[in-house]
């Protein structure tokens, strides 16, 4: 249709799958070809390889309805691939939104629950931000704010005040701005969930962090700390494994008071399903700065059988 039309610009209103969408369209509208032609490939356990788009792209102006922040995604967006069994990351040079208008009012046109489960993934970027690979002190002024102010207002998200919804976005928006450091297991593991069965990010998201959480902390105890102090459970006895353990099960509490579901059960995966998630994974580029190193299915599988 854009090729019939021939626009001057895309305008995107709308949640996470929308923002992507778009800037699909923009980059198959500027460069051709198929969209497989683009998608980023990951070698275990840590070779990104990017696929140029140098093509100029039509200008992207979005209207965010929902607390997810792809459309301040720096990256091409998540495309899911039915025939290769996993959803594919696009090189994304050239499609990053233009302007975003961000407003209370088209907030609080989206039901509570896909705000709630929205803002969770948007946690889940803060947190994994602080204790990914690539972590550094201008992403831990960010992703340890933003989550101080999800775990203060997220709970207040219900009444719908437009005030709350401003000040939540802004800590979702604080999230994604802080990435640049990377992500890891969480992020990699819930792209394929939800690819693969039409799972909301969001509630996978709220599935899998505490378990993603516990399974990292050994190699990040001192980061996850940080977290523990920044939602408020770490005390000064506290060793940082016990810090990051109470870390994880805040985060738990957090998603059983905002109704969200805890097992991949409650979200129709099969059991039998579990080995296509960990395989898909296995191809996906955030775990290339994962602070444990994951070169086969193994440990993907552990933590999707806590989940289940």
């Amino acid at each position: 249709m854009a090729k019939e039309v021939q626009p001057d610009v895309f305008i995107s209103v709308g949640g996470g799958s929308t923002h992507d969408t778009t800037k699909a369209m923009a980059t198959l509208l500027a460069e051709g070809g198929d969209l497989r032609d683009y998608a980023i490939r990951f070698e275990p356990p840590d070779r990104v390889i990017v696929p140029p788009t140098p093509a100029p792209k039509l200008p992207i102006l979005c209207v965010p309805t929902t607390m997810g922040c792809a459309e301040f995604s720096r990256g091409g967006g998540g495309i899911t691939d039915h025939h290769l069994g996993r959803k594919l990351s696009i090189a994304g040079e050239g499609v990053t939104p233009r302007t975003v208008f961000i407003d209370g009012q088209a907030l609080a046109t989206t039901p509570w629950k896909i705000l709630v489960s929205t803002a969770i993934g948007q946690l889940r970027i803060a947190i994994e931000t602080v204790y990914a690979t690539g972590h550094n002190p201008i992403g831990d002024g960010l992703a340890l704010h933003a989550i101080r102010l999800l775990f203060q207002h997220l709970p207040q998200c219900h009444d719908g005040a437009l005030d709350t919804l401003l000040t939540l976005k802004t800590a979702c928006v604080m999230a994604s701005l802080a990435s640049f450091g990377g992500l890891g297991l969480n992020t990699a593991t819930c792209h394929h969930v939800g690819g693969l069965y039409n799972v909301p990010h969001g509630e996978a998201n709220a599935i899998l962090l505490p378990h993603t959480m516990r399974y990292n902390l050994d190699a990040c105890a001192d980061r996850q700390r940080l977290i523990a102090e920044a939602i408020g459970v770490a005390t000064p006895g506290m060793s940082d494994t016990e810090a990051g353990l109470a870390a994880a099960a805040a985060v738990d509490g957090l998603c059983r008071a905002l109704a969200l579901p805890r097992t991949l059960r409650e979200v129709d995966v099969p059991e039998e399903g579990l080995a296509a998630i960990a395989a898909a994974t296995l191809h996906d580029r955030s775990l290339s700065t994962n602070p444990k190193p994951i070169t086969d299915a193994g440990p993907i599988m552990a933590v999707l059988q806590a989940a289940y």
